[in-house]
């Protein structure tokens, strides 16, 4: 992103609450209970008043640009750069800000990116996923690290994110952090590469539970199983390789009813 573009637009009134968790109107947008007191800043921010409570704050407060010190326009470049997944060095060149500003804005965006991500995408209605993981390192290759995804192929939604070792623990906050965003986990279907723990998991996550029943009256009750129903399936695409160049693509119908798929 040029730097040098004119400010972003500045959000209109009806769009900002009161930020006072005592006011009647904390958080409801389009009440126009808020006066602009005076502004501030080589931006001009805005130092707004609540007429229902009298409190005083900034139209920053609360945001992923509150309290920071460069241009507005510097810190959505940082934000644009990182999320295009140029590195904190790069990002600091391109935007012409120190790196240290960059690590801030990353996780303060973040944090927001996150907050915004659980509160949009739930209740989901999708009749495919797709699971992934990349490999990465973080500051230099002596310290690796993994990032999985699983997204709607269709609208290419970003529906669950994780990071750490690829591992089982790993993908399962993967797929449990995706089936509890979609609106019925049990009609889709959910394509995988080679990964041993998405074919163990996949039953236990998405499945129907049921304990069989105990031949007897005494012993232990049976473990919990779980069903597969017709309108649920898991396939795994595993990829050969030579060098850079796939010479070979194996489709394993792991789990459900092939005709699903």
């Amino acid at each position: 992103m040029n730097t040098n573009t004119p400010s972003q637009p500045r959000p209109q009134l009806e769009t900002l609450a009161c930020v006072n968790e005592r006011c009647e109107y904390y958080g409801q947008k389009g009440q126009d209970n808020l006066t602009v007191r005076t502004t501030y800043g080589q931006d001009a921010i805005r130092y707004l008043r609540c007429r229902c409570c009298g409190a005083e704050f900034s139209e920053r407060k609360r945001t992923a640009l509150w309290n920071t010190k460069v241009a507005a326009d510097q810190a959505v470049a940082v934000a644009d750069h990182l999320a295009e997944g140029c590195s904190l060095k790069a990002t600091a060149r391109l935007a012409k800000v120190h790196p240290s500003v960059v690590q801030r804005l990353n996780k303060t965006v973040g944090f927001h990116a996150e907050a915004f991500h659980d509160e949009r995408v739930h209740d989901l209605n999708v009749v495919a996923l797709e699971a992934d993981e990349r490999y990465g390192y973080a500051h230099d290759k002596s310290q690796p690290q993994w990032e999985a995804e699983v997204i709607d192929p269709v609208s290419k939604v970003v529906v669950s994110h994780g990071q750490g070792r690829r591992d089982e623990e790993l993908i399962r906050r993967l797929l449990e952090d995706a089936a509890q965003r979609l609106a019925n986990r049990h009609h889709l279907v959910l394509f995988t590469d080679g990964e041993a723990s998405y074919a163990s998991l996949f039953p236990e996550i998405f499945g129907q539970p049921y304990r069989p029943s105990r031949n007897g009256n005494r012993g232990r009750f049976p473990d919990m199983r779980y069903r597969i129903p017709r309108t649920l399936a898991h396939v795994q695409i595993v990829k050969h390789r030579e060098g850079n160049r796939v010479v070979q693509v194996d489709i394993r119908y792991v789990h459900g009813s092939q005709r699903c798929v």
